[in-house]
């Protein structure tokens, strides 16, 4: 074999082995693209698996798919993604990603003979209540002679071992006899429906309250917009660009 002809097939094999080398997609990227945020077999409430700011550590969704504050977990029986806010912990009902909307319930709801939390809670730096959230009061009867059982109602067991009512009051029943324990939030289409005795007060906070999560729009869109998945740097919490290549400050396009 002539030395050219040699050195060319030595040229050739070192493209070839060399090739997956150089065109490996990042893991990173390829992590967070195909990775779905979901408990068991069940299906995500996400509509795809691009879930930024959201991510999991225990549900194979690793920092870097989102934000630090932004941590979901699945709940006891493995079956529905939670986080806490205000000490409130949530269940996720549903995502509206295209408008940063997530639907979140009391997950004490869901327990058997478990009561309700009042919430007081405003908004933070993550979360906001979004505009079709209204809050609610929920009231108990301090006068043993009224009837409540045409009224709204929750019978459940308080923390201290003790059945207690909560009562909705339509706006055409007085206060008088009743006692407010707090306000809880519901969405306002639940809370017409209890208005027109329409539906359950079960029901009503069951289906959850909006939240609107407060991240960076137009980074995340210039991010997305060339070809680049939205996520952060594992060690500093910053926005990254997850890219084919590598991580980028903010676009595919951009230096790194």
């Amino acid at each position: 074999m002539s030395i050219s002809i040699l050195l060319i097939t030595t040229i050739v094999f070192l493209f070839v082995v060399g090739l997956p080398l150089c065109f490996s997609v990042d893991q990173r990227y390829e992590k967070c693209l195909s990775s779905p945020l979901r408990c068991g077999h069940k299906p995500s409430v996400f509509s795809n698996n691009i879930t930024y700011p959201f991510w999991g550590a225990d549900i194979d969704k690793p920092v870097y798919c989102g934000r630090p504050p932004f941590e979901l977990s699945c709940n006891d029986d493995y079956q529905t993604l939670t986080f806490e806010i205000a000490d409130l912990m949530l269940r996720v009902v549903s995502t509206k990603q295209e408008n940063n909307t997530i639907t979140v319930a009391d997950e004490s709801l869901f327990e058997d003979g478990g009561c309700p939390k009042t919430w007081d809670f405003n908004g933070d730096d993550q979360f906001t209540l979004n505009p079709n959230t209204e809050k609610m009061d929920l009231h108990t009867c301090s006068d043993p002679n009224i009837s409540t059982t045409s009224l709204p109602n929750i019978t459940c067991t308080g923390s201290d071992g003790y059945k207690i009512t909560y009562l909705f009051l339509p706006p055409n029943v007085s206060d008088h006899g009743y006692k407010k324990a707090g306000e809880i939030p519901v969405l306002k289409s639940a809370k017409n429906a209890l208005h027109d005795l329409e539906t359950t007060l079960m029901e009503a906070l069951q289906g959850g309250f909006e939240l609107r999560y407060i991240i960076d729009d137009q980074v995340c869109r210039d991010c997305t917009n060339s070809t680049g998945v939205c996520g952060s740097d594992s060690t500093s919490g910053k926005f990254r660009c997850l890219c084919p290549d590598r991580p980028h400050k903010s676009s595919c396009k951009d230096e790194g």
